[in-house]
Order: C-alpha cells, then sequence, then structure tokens
C-alpha cells in the first residue's frame, strides 16, 4: 500500500510539474517558440515508432513468460536490431530538415532525443512487464519533469536560458539520466557473451507480430503529431503555439492515465490471462474501467479549471482567447484516452487485428473530415476532425471488445 501511495503521488507530481512546465513555456517564451517546441516533440515521438517498430508489443509478452537466465541474450539481440534500425531511420529523417517543416539548427538535438527518448521508453516498459512499478514511475518523473523544473528555474534568473537550444539540452539531459538509473535491473543479469549468441530468428519472429501493431500505433500517432503541421498550415505559427500548450495539457491527461492508472491493472490482465485464469482478469479490468473512468473525470474538470483560471493570466492574450479551443482539444483528448479502456482488454486478449482496424479507421475518418472541413474553417478543421476519429476508434473497439467478453465467458 506505501509503494502504490509514493508512486501515485511521485505520478501526480510529474503530472503537476508538467501542467506547470507548460505554463512556463507560454510566460517565458514566445507564441512561435511554443508552437515550434510542439512540432519538435510530437515529431521526436512520432518517430520513435519507426525505430522501435513497436517490437515490444511482441518482445515484453514473450520475456514475461521466461526464466531471467534468457533475458540477457534477448536483449542482446533486439539492442542490435534497434541500433540497426537507427541506421534506417535517422538518416530518413532528414527530410523534414530539408523541406524546412523543421529548423537545421535543431537537427542534432532532434536525433539525440530520438535515440535517448526510444532507449528511456524501451526501458520503461519492460520495468513495467516486470512490475517495477515505482522505479518505473521515477524514470517517467526525471525524463518528464525533473528536467523541466530545471529548465523554468534557469529562465526564470536567467533570461539567457529562454530559447529552444538551451529547452532541448535540458530535455537531452533530463532523458539521458532517466536511462542510467532505470537500467540498474537489467545490469543484474548475466551478460557475459551475450552479444556473441544474437537470436535473429527471435527478432524476425517478432517482426512479424509487430510489423500489424505498427500499422496501428502509427495510424494513431500521425493523428497526434500531423495535426500541429496541419494546424500551423491553417492557421498560423503564434497560434499554433496556443494549440500546443492546449495539446500539451491534454497530453498530460494521458500521461497520468498511462503511468498512474493503466500501468497497475495491465499486467496483471497479462498475467491473469497467460496463466488462463478468467476470474482474475475480469476483476482487473474492471478495476482498471473503474479507475480509468473516475479519474478521467478528475481530470477533465481540474485541466478545464486549470485553463479558465490561469489562461487569462497570462501576457500574451493568444491563450485567453481562444479557450473555446482549449475546451475542445481536453474533450477530444478525454474521448481518446477512453478507448483505451478497451484497447487494454483487446491487447491483452491478442485481438490486435481489431486494435489495428479501429486505429486506421479513425484515422481514416479523422483525414477524410478534415478534408472536407479544412475550406470552410480552418481554426475548428483540425480539432473537430480529431474529435471524430478518435470517437471512430472509441466506438469500434467497444463494440469488439464487447464481442471478446462474450467469448471469454462462454469459454
Amino acid at each position: 500500500m506505501k509503494i502504490r501511495l509514493a508512486n501515485l503521488s511521485l505520478r501526480a507530481l510529474t503530472l503537476a510539474v508538467k501542467f506547470a512546465f507548460i505554463l512556463s513555456l507560454a510566460v517565458f517564451l514566445t507564441p512561435e517558440q511554443v508552437g515550434l517546441y510542439g512540432l519538435i516533440t510530437v515529431t521526436v515521438f512520432y518517430s520513435i515508432y519507426f525505430v522501435g517498430l513497436e517490437f515490444y508489443t511482441f518482445s515484453t509478452r514473450d520475456l514475461v513468460a521466461r526464466p531471467r537466465s534468457e533475458w540477457s541474450g534477448l536483449l542482446s539481440s533486439q539492442i542490435v536490431f534497434f541500433c540497426l534500425m537507427y541506421v534506417v531511420v535517422l538518416p530518413a529523417s532528414s527530410i523534414l530538415f530539408w523541406l524546412e517543416m523543421l529548423p537545421w539548427s535543431v537537427m542534432a538535438s532532434f536525433v539525440l532525443l530520438v535515440v535517448l527518448e526510444h532507449l528511456s521508453t524501451e526501458l520503461l516498459r519492460l520495468l513495467v512487464a516486470i512490475e517495477k512499478p515505482l522505479l518505473a514511475t521515477l524514470i517517467i518523473f526525471v525524463k518528464q519533469a525533473l528536467w523541466s523544473i530545471c529548465f523554468t528555474l534557469a529562465m526564470w534568473f536567467n533570461p539567457d536560458f529562454r530559447n529552444i537550444s538551451d529547452l532541448l539540452l535540458f530535455w537531452i539531459t533530463g532523458t539521458f539520466v532517466s536511462i542510467l538509473i532505470g537500467i540498474r535491473p537489467l545490469l543484474k543479469l548475466d551478460w557475459k557473451g551475450a552479444f556473441s549468441r544474437l537470436d535473429w530468428r527471435w527478432i524476425r519472429a517478432g517482426v512479424a507480430i509487430a510489423i500489424p501493431l505498427l500499422v496501428s500505433s502509427v495510424a494513431v500517432r500521425t493523428l497526434f503529431t500531423f495535426d500541429r503541421y496541419a494546424f500551423e498550415a491553417l492557421n498560423s505559427l503564434a497560434l499554433l503555439g496556443a494549440y500546443s500548450v492546449y495539446m500539451g495539457v491534454a497530453s498530460a491527461m494521458l500521461s497520468f492515465m498511462e503511468s498512474g492508472v493503466f500501468v497497475f491493472y495491465y499486467p496483471r490482465m497479462m498475467k491473469a490471462y497467460k496463466e488462463n485464469n478468467l476470474p482474475e482478469f475480469q476483476l482487473a479490468y474492471r478495476k482498471l474501467a473503474r479507475q480509468s473512468i473516475l479519474w478521467l473525470a478528475v481530470l477533465m474538470v481540474g485541466a478545464a479549471l486549470a485553463g479558465v483560471v490561469i489562461f487569462p493570466l497570462l501576457e500574451e492574450r493568444v491563450y485567453a482567447e481562444n479557450l473555446p479551443l482549449f475546451g475542445a482539444v481536453i474533450v477530444t483528448m478525454a474521448v481518446f484516452i477512453f478507448g483505451y479502456v478497451f484497447q487494454y482488454g483487446l491487447y491483452t486478449t491478442t485481438r490486435d487485428g481489431s486494435i489495428i482496424t479501429a486505429n486506421v479507421a479513425g484515422l481514416v475518418v479523422a483525414a477524410l473530415t478534415l478534408f472536407l472541413l479544412a475550406p470552410y474553417t480552418g481554426y475548428w478543421a483540425v480539432t473537430v476532425s480529431m474529435l471524430i476519429g478518435s470517437a471512430t476508434a472509441t466506438v469500434l473497439k467497444y463494440r469488439k471488445w464487447l464481442v471478446t467478453r462474450r467469448e471469454l465467458l462462454l469459454s
């Protein structure tokens, strides 16, 4: 119980810091700089999907079923595989700079962030799978909150730090430190000769399973990446700064749900399903669903109240003048998060195809909606299309989960 309380407290602190950091950027940086930071952030996390190929969807489920003595050999194979993906993906990402979608001045930082954020994310997933939630939470705090606190203080005391270059440097440092902290459990494994026994058959099997899920994840991430680029194209970089701040607050909601709710019940669901313990699986899922609904309601109300109170106090009026857009962003993210309740049930019961279908359908519907609305309202087109796309994916996941639950009860 003490561990759970410490975990929740640290995750709540991380959420609060992320929220405060978004507001500090709105205070100390221009809307144009905030907009550029938003573009860099979503592009870094979008690139991670192509580097990792969602291989964890196979490796995590496979590793937890194996004795720890086999882990070093398989993890070394995975590390080499990721290095090969870096060689392919990172040069390809230069097209964003050639097309002037991102400035060349941030390219080196961008490359470092893709590598470090990917390694940190993979490490986090592994710690969750082996049921070390407190250490996983500490990593999240360091990589998302601690460096943000340091950078905010630096901007407060020294105006020279109020620029994108220093912001990215602090981000790089925080992510690197999180890796150093989280890698300790893996160092206890027997790594002697691990890299001399690479298992390429295991890699090929994992890629074959992960690629379809990559399509699903890319569909979701595309929705929450190119919305920034579409919004800038239809509006302005300054207004994109406001949209990025709004989406940053909404993304903090998702981060809390992933690290404060889902992380506690998903491993239990996965373990119970592997052991064919249906009562325990159903119990864990019911708790996940109830906690998700409760916390999602709290987060929506809290975010809305905070926005109404804080944004009018900022010097840049662009944030207060677009509060209806902020409300629409919060609702859109809530609909998207609610879909995770059904997605975790489908993923745990290996209904991967249904997740792929739902997410791709959501992206297609969002794209078509954007195409239809853009000529009439550039201001609302992106947010409304994302709302409709997220709702489509959530409804499809819900319908498939109802069918899956009936199948489980009859089995």
